[in-house]
């Protein structure tokens, strides 16, 4: 046996248990040092001198080759070799040439070689590194629409690395080599001139030739979200979000607010995530009669606003117009819509639908003239902006049509109140079409204010033979019913003329109003009617006040008046009237108002003087004057006795004492004039006379 093989068969009888299966970085001193008459000499080569471990490998394999003696030659014999050899393992070789060896733990390892040269042992060592390559750590941020910046973190796996090879995704790349720790942090920034046709990737390098697993980032081109639909639900107070594009993983806030409010953050995010092509999220809490509009919203590397289109709601509204027809009504949620839709069908279930109702592209007004009151409907509102592929599309919640219960009727908006004589007043309807099945009629006293229901009828007027339009303004409304029962809302107010006067010589009144769409401006005429019933128009006014002293003086000219000067309003309001086939007239809606009477209080001429002695003047105490429904005059002598009375304004006191014959000596007399005006006031006058002879 040789010499070597002595030895080293003597050791491993001692040391086998002393065996480990770790690693250490730095070289063992029996590489320099073995003792035990074992020399240190010879060479051989380890390849490779690194393996690396990474997304290929899990491991390493280290292979020894070109053993050589002390001069660089082969005369040796005995060749041996140990893998893993670590400070306290003992120089033992296995009894068959190993000349390889497998590690899959990332470390330093050293390799012992033994020969026999020229009867003489000698080792020499060998180090083989296996490199745990780490990804790089770094951040990921983009800025405006096509600027990615990269930042190399100060971290424990940078701190390996000795540079990077970028691959940036549209078929450039990038190496930084030099990298030491003391670089950290630092960031990189690449321009792309479109989006990346290719996956961005990053390797971390390492000084002794390994590569780290390539990492993937992201990088979109900033592609801003886009909301694909928006559906409202549950009658509105819920909304479902639809979201396409956008960047994969990136979670964005859901923004809304009232439209023309201010945007507020729900607290709800949409992330659509590697390989979704879309992502949705439904929303509470909403007024159903509110429109709300919503976008999708993040930020940029620079916080710069990336923001998606903005999409509001379609809030429908049903208003049942007759007991076969409703009108469904809704706002515009954007001024691009191309186009609307209204779906709808039997409800509950569904039955005979119809989805795809046309409407013209501007058109927010859908009528459906074929409704069964005994059933119910379910109808539904899209909107369309733009055209596919990226077509927008707003859904509408569904909006239930009851022809029996669940709407009121529209209230009727034209109608008229005018005075027909002092007991009586006309209340009328306008309608355009045919009349409704019952007619409910409200009146309030004085003014707006406290109506009571007064009668109903299956006529659309009412003649009120049950007031006194002349003390005070009479109004009235209306409620109708359908053949199916329904009622409708009641009507705004229509108000009687009530015409008064509240200053000497003036005429006020209140105003005639139709409190419709498409009414013009009101035009008073201010009529007179004369003893005889004849009326004259006088004058024409916008305001509800004149001043008509010219016209009472001009009526109480009269040789026949009796002191009364009497007035009436005739207001006119002309209003658009669809009289069919596409035609709109402005059509004169004509009332008139209670009368009003100015009275004239009597008016008396007394004389101070009178003569009777027969010369053709001033031969009688004669009272003249106008405006006198009862006359009565009493003349006394000094002691306060009538001499004289008289019930005629035509008959006169002649001067005589009281048996109307003697003459009354000349003197002054007491006298006294009393009756009553044609408005049934009493007048007096009372003075004295004289009597001249």
């Amino acid at each position: 046996m040789s010499r070597i093989k002595f030895i080293l068969l003597w050791l491993c009888a001692f040391c086998i248990t002393n065996l480990s299966f770790g690693q250490q970085d730095t070289k063992p001193a029996k590489c320099t040092n073995p003792g035990g008459g074992i020399l240190v000499g010879g060479f051989f080569d380890v390849s490779p001198g690194v393996g690396c471990l990474n997304f290929q490998t899990n491991s390493g394999t280290a292979i020894v080759a070109n053993a050589k003696d002390l001069t660089g030659g082969t005369n040796f014999k005995d060749l041996g070799y140990i893998f893993n050899f670590k400070d306290g393992d003992n120089i033992i070789f296995q009894p068959t040439l190993e000349t390889s060896k497998t590690f899959t733990q990332p470390g330093t390892y050293w390799i012992l070689q033994g020969m026999n040269i020229n009867g003489a042992a000698y080792i020499t060592c060998n180090s083989f590194e296996l490199v745990q390559t780490e990804v790089p750590d770094l951040d990921v941020s983009s800025c405006g629409t096509n600027e990615i910046t990269l930042t190399f973190k100060k971290s424990a796996a940078n701190d390996k690395h000795s540079g990077y090879r970028i691959l940036w995704g549209d078929g450039s790349q990038e190496f930084l080599s030099g990298i030491t720790p003391n670089n950290f942090p630092f960031t990189k920034t690449h321009t792309y001139s479109g989006t990346p046709s290719g996956q961005p990737l990053i390797v971390g390098r390492y000084a002794k030739g390994c590569e780290s697993t390539p990492l993937p980032f992201q990088f979109n081109v900033n592609n801003k979200p886009k909301i694909s639909e928006l559906e409202g639900l549950t009658g509105g107070t819920s909304n479902k979000i639809t979201m396409i594009e956008g960047s994969d993983g990136k979670a964005y806030t859901i923004e809304q607010k009232p439209k023309n409010g201010n945007w507020n953050d729900t607290g709800m995010k949409l992330t659509r995530n590697i390989g979704e092509t879309f992502k949705t999220t439904t929303l509470t809490g909403f007024n159903a009669t509110t429109e709300y509009c919503f976008r999708l919203k993040t930020t940029d590397g620079c916080n710069n606003a990336i923001l998606s289109n903005e999409v509001c709601t379609i809030i429908p509204k049903a208003t049942v117009t007759s007991p076969k027809e409703v009108k469904i009504d809704w706002n515009s949620p954007d001024p691009t819509v191309t186009r609307y839709s209204v779906g709808y069908s039997e409800s509950p279930t569904g039955a005979n639908p119809n989805t795809g109702a046309p409407v013209t592209p501007t058109g927010t007004t859908y009528l459906f003239n074929a409704l069964d009151c005994k059933k119910k409907y379910d109808f539904k509102v899209t909107g369309f902006v733009g055209t596919t592929p990226n077509q927008v599309v707003i859904k509408s919640p569904t909006i239930l049509v009851d022809p029996a219960v669940s709407a009121k009727l529209a209230a009727k908006t034209i109608g008229t109140v005018s005075v027909l004589n002092s007991s009586t007043i006309k209340f009328s309807i306008y309608e355009a079409g045919n009349k409704a099945d019952n007619y409910i009629f409200y009146r309030s006293e004085g003014g707006p204010n406290n109506f009571v229901q007064i009668k109903q009828s299956t006529e659309n007027f009412y003649d009120d033979k049950s007031v006194e339009p002349a003390k005070q303004q009479y109004c009235y409304k209306v409620e109708y019913q359908d053949e199916c029962g329904n009622t409708s809302e009641p009507s705004p107010a229509f108000c009687s003329i009530f015409l008064t006067s509240t200053r000497p010589n003036t005429l006020n009144w209140t105003q005639y109003v139709i409190p419709a769409p498409g009414t013009f401006p009101v035009d008073y005429y201010v009529e007179t009617i004369d003893e005889s019933g004849n009326i004259n128009t006088v004058n024409s006014t916008g305001d509800t006040e004149l001043g008509v002293k010219i016209q009472i003086e001009k009526l109480l000219e009269s040789p026949t008046t009796n002191g009364e000067a009497k007035f009436r309003i005739r207001g006119v309001q002309k209003v658009k009237i669809d009289i069919g086939g596409g035609t709109i007239i402005d059509f004169p809606f004509e009332v008139y108002s209670n009368e009003y009477i100015f009275i004239t209080p009597a008016q008396l001429y007394v004389p101070t003087a009178f003569s009777p002695n027969a010369d053709g003047f001033n031969e009688v105490f004669e009272i003249k004057g106008r405006f006198i429904a009862e006359f009565n005059l009493e003349v006394y002598d000094r002691w306060g006795n009538i001499i004289f009375e008289s019930k005629r304004l035509d008959d006169g006191w002649k001067g005589t004492a009281s048996d109307g014959v003697t003459p009354a000596p000349a003197g002054n007399y007491g006298f006294k004039v009393f009756g009553l005006d044609p408005a049934g006031q009493k007048f007096e006058k009372v003075g004295s006379v004289t009597l001249i002879r």
